[in-house]
């Protein structure tokens, strides 16, 4: 049993075959939570093209019925051209009560400034929940890898109590001999029945712990684990930026630009417009029917001189962007506090599992003795108990130790920024 703890590499024993890690969390991308992910990307990138058609021209068809009070010009008349109609009845007047038109329009932005910067804004969303999406996705790897070393934990403990519980029977053998010969009372094979029942009670519990572990890996990756997977460090996790504030600062670069919009909503617009319009009425001076057209276009140019709604707007935005400085100057300070007890454990939790590796060894050679001792009646069945209860322990600690360093190594990966599939194996 010794030569099972003294492995130098912290590595699970496959129990499936063809079955890893890098398999398991290949998986991730293939489920709901992933697509999501990249459906919102998609959707960003969609608005950042929809803001770029607002500088792009637009032209519409439009058609109409009018019908007025008193009679309404189908067309501008210069007077030189009216005085004549007005002269001769027989001319028909471009003017009715009901009119018909119709023609197309056009639009042309030649200059919006906060279109433009709106753009960039968008495109900084953009990028923002593309990292957004790579940082999900690692702390997803994470929580799998983390239930895979948990369920890794579960099957050593079952383990350690199974070769306990076999230890006591051979003892109970022992003792069932002794109470059937009168030397012991029968309250002694009573007491390590119950000793047995309590591992038996452990055990059920493992399984139901082991079960909930597999349901929460079945959740993220799909896939329905009979037993735990090979899992073992291959590399140290490469110390880089921390990774959660990439999208982050893609944010407030973000809402830097919005806040410049706000302001540039005052700037001047400069629209080009064009109108073709074809009308037909009845004359209203002697009901002859009347086809005119005409054509305009031209620059426009506006500028507001006073909104309080854009001030107010101006406000917000400025307040948007100073909390997005705060929640990175507060998710910076966490993460670096983080990842340096992390590191601190990591170091510790190594040099722990040495000594509980060498107390382990010292822990099976006491019970080994003691389970002489208890054969020849040198010690009482409570003391015999007591080592075999400490053994369990110290392998329980060992599995613990490891099991921490594997789920510690997973939250590094993440802070920093590093692929999973390439820290485990």
């Amino acid at each position: 049993m010794l030569k099972r703890f003294m492995i130098a590499s912290l590595c699970i024993t496959p129990l499936i075959a063809n079955s890893t890690i890098t398999t398991l969390l290949d998986r991730l991308q293939d489920r709901p939570e992933y697509q999501l992910d990249t459906l919102l990307s998609e959707e960003s990138h969609l608005k950042k093209e929809l803001i770029e058609t607002k500088l792009k021209p637009s032209l519409n068809l439009f058609s109409n019925y009018e019908i007025s009070s008193s009679p309404a010009g189908m067309v501008s008349v210069p007077p030189n051209e009216l005085l004549p109609m007005v002269k001769n009845p027989s001319v028909a007047q471009p003017f009715s009560r009901r009119i018909l038109r119709g023609g197309v329009s056009f639009t042309y932005p030649l200059f919006i400034k906060e279109i433009g910067t709106l753009k960039e804004k968008a495109s900084l969303m953009h990028l923002a929940l593309q990292k957004k999406q790579a940082l999900n996705l690692l702390q997803r790897e994470a929580i799998v890898v983390g239930s895979v070393a948990q369920l890794y934990y579960m099957e050593q403990l079952k383990e350690s109590l199974e070769s306990k519980k076999s230890s006591i029977q051979e003892s109970k053998s022992v003792v069932e001999v002794k109470v059937e010969s009168g030397r012991i009372p029968q309250s002694q094979l009573l007491m390590i029945n119950n000793h047995l029942n309590e591992i038996d009670i452990k055990l059920n519990k493992i399984e139901q712990t082991k079960n909930l572990l597999k349901s929460k890996i079945e959740s993220l990756t799909g896939v329905t684990l009979n037993e735990t997977i090979p899992l073992e460090i291959k590399r140290e996790v490469i110390k880089r930026e921390i990774f959660a504030l990439k999208p982050l600062k893609e944010i407030l670069q973000a809402k830097e630009k919005n806040l410049q919009a706000k302001k540039e909503v005052s700037y001047p617009k400069i629209i080009a417009k064009g109108k073709y319009v074809y009308s037909r009425a009845n004359a209203y001076n002697n009901g002859y029917t009347v086809d005119e057209n005409y054509e305009t276009a031209g620059v426009y140019l506006s500028m507001p001189l006073y909104n309080k709604l854009n001030d107010k707007a101006k406000e917000m935005a400025k307040i948007d962007l100073l909390k997005e400085k705060s929640k990175i100057a507060q998710t910076k300070h966490s993460l670096e506090v983080k990842a340096k007890a992390l590191k601190s454990e990591i170091g510790l939790l190594r040099d722990s599992i040495d000594l509980v590796s060498k107390n382990i060894a010292n822990q099976e050679e006491l019970r080994n003795i003691a389970k002489v001792s208890f054969r020849l009646a040198r010690i009482t069945q409570e003391e015999y108990l007591r080592y075999e209860d400490a053994l369990a322990l110290a392998e329980a600690n060992l599995y613990g130790l490891k099991t921490k360093i594997w789920q510690d190594e997973a939250e590094l990966a993440v802070i920093y920024g590093n692929d999973l599939k390439e820290i485990f194996q």
